[in-house]
Parts: structure tokens; C-alpha cells; sequence
């Protein structure tokens, strides 16, 4: 299958893990998403599994703790910008 055939996929955000957070209650993966062309931002939390549902003891894998949508989060409540800053993310 030729380059021009192959169906393009386009980019729909990014989930970057934090391995220097700044404070222990920082999120432990970030990033933003596009859905339906509007852009979402997230925070989420690593967790263990206790063995009592889909995954086995012990396995790994992130809660999403914030989705808000990024007008909103840049405005804040009181109109002030919030702790999430895409730019300190390393990439």
C-alpha cells in the first residue's frame, strides 16, 4: 500500500506521564484532546488495581481526576488562569 493510499490519521492530542512533579498531589499524567474540533485539557492519577474488577491485582492505570474544556479552564472561575501550564510539560 503506497503513502498516498493509507488513510491519514489525524492528531488528536496528546497524554504526556509527569515524572517531575512538582508537588506529590500533582496530576500523574496531563495533556489535552480535540473532540468533535473543540480542545479538552485533563489531569489524571496513577492508581493499582485491587483485583476485584476488570484488571488483574497490582496492574497499573490512570483515573482522569479534571476534563474541562480549554476556553473555560484559561478563564478560570474568578476569571484567573489555573496551575495547568502546558508549557512546563517536558516533552
Amino acid at each position: 500500500m503506497s503513502e498516498e493510499q493509507k488513510k491519514e490519521r489525524p492528531q488528536l492530542g496528546l497524554a504526556i506521564p509527569v515524572t517531575n512533579k512538582a508537588k506529590a498531589s500533582s496530576y500523574d499524567l496531563k495533556g489535552n484532546i480535540m473532540i468533535d474540533g473543540k480542545s479538552y485539557r485533563f489531569g489524571a492519577y496513577k492508581a493499582q488495581a485491587k483485583g476485584n474488577g476488570k484488571l488483574a491485582a497490582g496492574q497499573e492505570y490512570y483515573y482522569f481526576h479534571r476534563v474541562e474544556a480549554m476556553d473555560a479552564a484559561t478563564t478560570g472561575a474568578a476569571g484567573a488562569a489555573t496551575d495547568f501550564n502546558p508549557a512546563e510539560l517536558e516533552a
